[in-house]
């Protein structure tokens, strides 16, 4: 009883609320209805585009995100965050609950508990993806790979040597990628192309028109 006042009050009940939800996807897709890879297509395009926002000395980046969780699942990545957070804040609240006050204080000072144990399990969560890339590297690079020769759809307005955007069937699922084509305005949204080639610094696949 006292680990379920402790893991269903204020503020460990947010992160427990989450926990919940990250192990009702991994038995969804234990189930095979979700696929652990779901995300990574959506934060290759933000990388991509944070690249070249950078490129350009706009901005600083998304590079932090690559430098401490890249190389693993973003799912992965999201699961053991929210699952470190939740043990920093469960331990916190047992620990130093009397310092939580009532009233107005009561959430605010459990509005910091919560926000101070994202940031601590944040480093603990980078340094515990690091032994994970291995196991998830080759599978990667085979499953990436395993789209060159397939027939895409252009999803963007056009595709250029740095930008662009298609949808790829495979397996029986439909996935968002990034492309690459070095001749300007053959491509347009709709068309299809072939993929002939990926590149694993930018993670985008070369395209060029479907000969057939």
């Amino acid at each position: 009883m006292d680990f379920l006042n402790t893991a269903f009050t204020f503020p460990t009940v947010v992160y427990s609320t989450l926990l919940l939800i990250v192990l009702l996807f991994w038995l969804i897709s234990l189930a095979g209805f979700a696929d652990p890879d779901m995300l990574d297509g959506d934060a290759d395009a933000d990388a991509d585009a944070d690249a070249d926002v950078e490129a350009d000395g706009s901005a600083d980046g998304g590079s932090l995100w690559q430098m401490g969780f890249g190389g693993v699942p973003l799912t992965v990545s999201i699961s053991l965050i929210v699952a470190l957070s939740w043990v920093v804040s469960f331990y916190a609240q047992k620990l130093f609950a009397y310092l939580l006050g009532d009233g107005v204080m009561f959430y605010l000072t459990g509005g910091a508990f919560m926000l101070g144990s994202l940031l601590l399990a944040l480093p603990l969560a980078a340094a515990a993806v690091r032994p994970l890339r291995g196991l998830f590297e080759s599978q990667q690079t085979s499953g990436k790979d395993a789209l060159v020769g397939l027939e895409c759809v252009i999803a963007t307005g056009k595709v250029t040597a740095t930008f662009g955007q298609a949808r790829v069937s495979h397996q029986g699922s439909e996935q968002l990628i990034e492309v690459r084509c070095d001749e300007e305005n053959t491509f347009s949204q709709g068309d299809k192309a072939l993929l002939i080639e990926h590149n694993v610094t930018t993670h985008s696949y070369t395209i060029v028109t479907n000969p057939w």
